[in-house]
C-alpha cells in the first residue's frame, strides 16, 4: 500500500471507532421511559446491527489495503456479514420508523411478513455466492463484485422506499401540525439516506455509508428524546402536558369568526375490574384499544387526542364552518369503534365508555375550567351507566 495512504487509513479507522463509541453511548442512554416498549427494543437492535456492520466493514477495509491478512474462508465470512448487515440496517431502520410513526401498523402481519422477503432473499443469494460468486468473490485477497451484486443495494432501496411511502402517507393523514412536521422530517431523513447510499456505491474499497447510518440513528435518538416529553409511551399518543399546552393555545386562538372548540373526555367503565380479573397486561391492551379508537376518530375530524392520565383520554376539534356536527354521534362512533375492536381481537370483555364533552367558546376561561367541566359531565355519564346496568 502507498505510504501516503496510511494517514488516511488511520484516520478512517479512528473515525469508525468514534462512530462505534458514540453509537454505544446512545445505546446505553436509551430509556423505555421515552418511547413505546416495542419501539425501544427495535431501536436497540438497529443500533447493534449498525455496530456489527461497522466492525465487519472496518475489518474488510483493513484487508483491502493489506493492513491485515485474513485466511480465505474468514475473509469470505467477513464479506458475507458486512453485506448482510448493510441490508439489515435498512430493514431495521424501516421497522423502527414504522413503530415510531404508528405501532398499530405492525398489526398488519401480512405486510410485515412480506417486508422480510428482501432480507431473506439477501441471505439466500449471499449463501449461494459462496459457491458461484454471483454476489461477491475473493480474488487475491480482495472482494470483487459479482454479476448480481446490484441486487443488494436494490433490496436496501426497497426498504428505504417503503419507509418514505409510510412517512408521506402519515404526513397526508395527520391532523395536527406537529404530526405533519414529524412525518415530513422522517421523509427528509429517508431521502437523505437514499442519496447517500447512491453516493456510497461510487466508492471502491471503502465506504462512507456508516456516516449516514449513524446520522440517522442520532436523528432518531434526538427525536425520541424530544417526543418523549410530550408522548405517552404505552399508547404513543400525546400526554397530559401536551394536551394542556395544545388546548390552551387553541383557546387563545379563539376569535368571533371561529367555530367553537369541542372538548371531550372519556374513560373506561370498570377498568379496575379488568386489571383485577385479567391482569395489568390485559388492562394495557384495553387502554391501547381505547387509544386507537380515539386517535382514528380524531384523525377523521382533523382533531387532537391525548391520554390525560390512567384510563382517561381527551380529544378536541373545531367543526368545519357551515358543516354539520353532532357531538353525540362522535361519542357513539368511538364507542362503536372500541366495541368492534374488542370483538375483532377476541378480548374476554367488551369495553364500555363514559364520555363527557364541553363547548369551549370563551377564550377568557382557563383550560383547566373546561377540563373540570368535561370531567364532571363524564362522571355524570358514568353514574347513568351504572344506574342502567345494575345487576
Amino acid at each position: 500500500m502507498p505510504e501516503q495512504m496510511i494517514p488516511l487509513l488511520n484516520l478512517y479507522t479512528i473515525f469508525n471507532f468514534a462512530l462505534l463509541s458514540l453509537s454505544a453511548y446512545i445505546f446505553l442512554r436509551l430509556s423505555p421511559d421515552i418511547m413505546k416498549a416495542l419501539e425501544y427494543r427495535c431501536f436497540k437492535v438497529f443500533i447493534v446491527v449498525f455496530q456489527l456492520y461497522l466492525i465487519f466493514e472496518s475489518i474488510q477495509t483493513l484487508q483491502f489495503f493489506k493492513m491485515i491478512h485474513l485466511p480465505y474462508n474468514v475473509h469470505a465470512a467477513i464479506c458475507f456479514a458486512s453485506l448482510l448487515f448493510a441490508i439489515g440496517n435498512a430493514f431495521m431502520f424501516y421497522l423502527t420508523l414504522l413503530l415510531h410513526i404508528d405501532v398499530a401498523l405492525l398489526k398488519r402481519v401480512r405486510s410485515v411478513a412480506l417486508s422480510t422477503l428482501p432480507l431473506l432473499a439477501s441471505v439466500l443469494l449471499l449463501t449461494i455466492s459462496f459457491y458461484n460468486g454471483s454476489i461477491f468473490r475473493i480474488e487475491n485477497g480482495v472482494m470483487q463484485k459479482g454479476k448480481l451484486y446490484l441486487l443488494l443495494p436494490l433490496f436496501s432501496f426497497i426498504y428505504l422506499l417503503l419507509a418514505a411511502r409510510t412517512s408521506i402517507h402519515r404526513a397526508r393523514k395527520s391532523g395536527s401540525i406537529k404530526s405533519k412536521r414529524e412525518a415530513l422530517s422522517n421523509t427528509a431523513l429517508v431521502i437523505f439516506l437514499i442519496i447517500w447510499t447512491v453516493i456510497d456505491n461510487g466508492f471502491v474499497g471503502t465506504t462512507i455509508l456508516p456516516i449516514a447510518i449513524f446520522a440517522v440513528i442520532f436523528h432518531l435518538f434526538i427525536s425520541f428524546q424530544q417526543s418523549g416529553i410530550y408522548t405517552d409511551t404505552l399508547t404513543g399518543m400525546n400526554n397530559r402536558r401536551r394536551a394542556e399546552i395544545f388546548l390552551g393555545n387553541e383557546l387563545n386562538n379563539n376569535s368571533s369568526n371561529d367555530m367553537p372548540l369541542y372538548m371531550f373526555m372519556g374513560d373506561i367503565n370498570g377498568f379496575k375490574k379488568i386489571n383485577d380479573e385479567f391482569g395489568h397486561y390485559e388492562g394495557d391492551a384495553a387502554l391501547i384499544i381505547f387509544a386507537e379508537a380515539v386517535k382514528k376518530s380524531a384523525e377523521a375530524y382533523k382533531g387532537f387526542a391525548a391520554r390525560y392520565g390512567g384510563d382517561e383520554f381527551v380529544w378536541a376539534w373545531r367543526p368545519v364552518k357551515g358543516g354539520d356536527f353532532d357531538p353525540e354521534m362522535v361519542k357513539e362512533d368511538i364507542r362503536h369503534r372500541v366495541a368492534a375492536e374488542c370483538v375483532a381481537e377476541h378480548r374476554p370483555y367488551v369495553l364500555s365508555l363514559s364520555i363527557g364533552y364541553v363547548i369551549c367558546d370563551d377564550a377568557k376561561r382557563p383550560v383547566t375550567a373546561y377540563l373540570k367541566e368535561a370531567d364532571r359531565k363524564m362522571y355524570a355519564d358514568k353514574q347513568g351507566h351504572y344506574r342502567n346496568n345494575k345487576s
